[in-house]
């Protein structure tokens, strides 16, 4: 009796413990982290990096998160559906919105990225 009293408890416990880890979970949990795709000019969901007068895009992303990278002689971006943030070589920053374009002045080397 006594241990299946015992083991009763557990379970309720265990049971509210991993309700309050739910409810603590962070919101963007079901999303994806960042990481690099296959670019795709039509679709408009990417974050895409161009360079100067290219047909294709030379870097493209997805998801949510932050990532090194190391995208050389980038002209300017296009969010898609991501906003959040890019750091240059020389330690700059140029932030971004969903929907809107990343600034990269004078060519420069994008070596981080981080999406919301």
């Amino acid at each position: 009796m006594r241990f299946v009293k015992s083991a009763k408890l557990a379970a309720v416990a265990l049971a509210a413990a991993s309700g309050a880890a739910l409810a603590i979970a962070p919101a963007n949990a079901a999303t994806t982290s960042l990481t690099s795709v296959t670019c795709n000019r039509s679709d408009a969901t990417q974050l895409q990096f161009e360079g100067f007068i290219s047909m294709f895009p030379l870097a493209c992303y997805k998801g949510s998160g932050d990532l090194d990278v190391e995208i050389k002689n980038a002209m300017y971006g296009r969010a898609g559906s991501h906003s959040g943030y890019v750091v240059f070589a020389d330690g700059t920053k140029s932030s971004f919105t969903s929907g809107g374009n990343i600034t990269v002045p004078d060519w420069k080397t994008v070596v981080h990225i981080h999406t919301n």
